[in-house]
């Protein structure tokens, strides 16, 4: 069996760098509202959003999107392993 390392979630790759990055979020939740501030922390359910000296806990399930100002500087993810065919086992 081959030996695969563990993929990184793109969710957690942008959470954790615009949490690390302080970088003002807008979070747009499904039912229409907009919240604005800043991602404190996160797992796999939620997050909570710091905004006017207060922390909210939001359900990720009620969460429509995640936007900020500027572009988000995280490294890309690691290249998908291609199989491996016939041709390239021969060479």
């Amino acid at each position: 069996m081959e030996n695969k390392a563990p993929s990184q979630n793109i969710q957690d790759v942008y959470l954790n760098t615009v949490r690390r990055d302080k970088a003002p979020v807008t979070v747009f939740l499904i039912s229409g509202v907009k919240l604005i501030g800043k991602i404190k922390g996160f797992d796999k359910y939620s997050v909570i959003l710091e905004a006017n000296n207060q922390e909210q806990l939001i359900f990720k399930h009620a969460i429509s999107t995640v936007s900020t100002a500027k572009m988000v500087s995280a490294p890309p993810p690691p290249p998908v392993p291609q199989p491996q065919t016939a041709a390239t086992e021969r060479t």
